[in-house]
């Protein structure tokens, strides 16, 4: 009854891409940068900085990328080129901007940078460049507190010492997180769901909150684990084996909802591939929520399910936005809350009078009333619908026949329009 969605096409050339991508850099000689932004005290203690924003360009070739340190003033920026020659400008509240230039990742990739107290003022890229001019091309930013003694050396090499222990942790917590993604996408192309499901679950195990690699590597599992859910469940739906489909949609549910909390809360939220990727999340999670709610009476999804549908609105272009009311109109339908659908209908069609779907769902949705004046209304809306379909309609002969058992149970048939308007319906 209900076939595999587009979304499992849109869903799998997206994972295949990201570890095409991450795997392509693997090879070709990249490496991640990271380190810690620290404020010096005039005591000459340093404290991490949190949220301290660390601007990364490259000056060989154009490249700008932009990443934030974390509670524990760390940063890190995965897949940069070996090759490259960086300049990394960290600035935020209560510091003063500070550079470190001429980076290359082969001799080091782990630069901590340490910044005076300052007003939380930045500098552009021309800025730097003018500062390095002006300083015949020096390497790296002065430095505060210099003319360190041997006590305060050892320090900052015990401080470079853990900060690369922990950098090294990060590195294999990702690598760990990949791999189990990697094994559920080549499980998954040989149609072992259940392998794959289990291997996406591993995967989106990983703490999001720690970069913004992890937070995807995150969604993505969530996302496709749900997916996968959804693919087994139909499965079975349509096997007639229903008590066994009701599990999987209600994971289903919940996976697509945390995915869509980890890449809602993720740095990188803004960017289009990530808005993209939480438009055919919300999508998963209204299939999925229809399924609960028509079939297994779960009708408590629903206030739920409309508030997602409020975000998904935000998110999308606004052309859409009657496409998402759609859904909600549908699932106020299956739920059986007739005043809620018909209201949400009958605002789509208030824009767009020949919206075939909305037609459908409000004769559908008034059918089933005692009153015969919301019959009559009801007939009204599904002749319209017939007026406006292509034959090609799947709709057309469930209406052709709905019409006619309608005229033999109940004696109503469509109005003519200039009645209806006389008749207020």
């Amino acid at each position: 009854m209900y076939k595999k969605a587009l979304i499992y096409i849109a869903l799998t050339a997206l994972v295949m891409g990201m570890v095409s991508a991450l795997a392509f850099a693997q090879g070709a000689g990249v490496e991640e940068i990271q380190g810690e932004v620290k404020l010096q005290g005039q005591d000459g203690s340093l404290k991490p900085v949190v949220g301290a924003q660390v601007d990364i360009y490259r000056t060989d070739i154009k490249g700008h990328w932009t990443v934030k340190t974390d509670k524990n003033g760390h940063y890190i920026r995965l897949g940069m080129a070996i090759t490259g020659v960086y300049l990394l400008v960290a600035s935020g509240p209560g510091i003063t901007p500070t550079w470190v230039n001429n980076v290359h990742l082969a001799s080091q990739n782990t630069i901590d940078i340490v910044c005076n107290a300052g007003d939380g003022s930045t500098l552009s890229y021309e800025d730097v460049q003018k500062q390095i001019a002006a300083s015949h091309g020096g390497a790296v930013a002065p430095s505060p507190g210099g003319g360190a003694d041997k006590a305060k050396a050892d320090a900052a090499a015990k401080a470079n010492a853990e900060i690369a222990a922990k950098n090294e942790e990060i590195k294999s917590t990702y690598n760990a997180a990949l791999a189990h993604f990697k094994q559920a996408v080549a499980l998954k192309q040989q149609k072992d769901l259940p392998g794959a499901l289990a291997e996406f679950q591993q995967a989106a195990a990983i703490d999001p909150t720690k970069q913004a690699a992890f937070a995807e590597v995150a969604y993505k599992s969530f996302a496709n684990a749900a997916q996968i859910n959804y693919d087994m469940g139909v499965d079975l739906f349509n096997a007639k084996k229903r008590d066994d489909a009701k599990p999987h949609f209600e994971a289903a549910v919940d996976q697509i909802t945390k995915s869509i909390n980890i890449a809602t809360a993720s740095p990188e939220k803004d960017k289009p591939a990530v808005k993209n990727d939480l438009i055919i999340n919300y999508d998963l999670m209204t299939k999925n929520v229809r399924l609960l709610v028509e079939f297994f009476g779960e009708v408590n999804r629903i206030d739920d399910a409309v508030k997602a549908m409020d975000q998904v609105e935000a998110l999308d272009l606004p052309a859409n936005k009657n496409k998402w009311e759609l859904v909600k109109g549908d699932l106020y339908r299956a739920a059986g809350k007739t005043e809620e659908a018909t209201a949400i209908y009958k605002g789509v069609l208030t824009t767009d009078p020949n919206n075939l779907d909305a037609l459908y769902g409000i004769g559908l949705n008034l059918i089933a009333s005692p009153d015969k004046n919301v019959i009559q209304q009801a007939a009204n809306y599904l002749a319209d619908f017939l007026a406006k379909a292509p034959p090609t309609d799947r709709r057309v002969p469930e209406v052709k026949s709905g019409l006619d058992a309608l005229k033999a149970a109940a004696n109503v048939e469509p109005e003519k329009p200039a009645k209806r308007k006389k008749g207020g319906a």
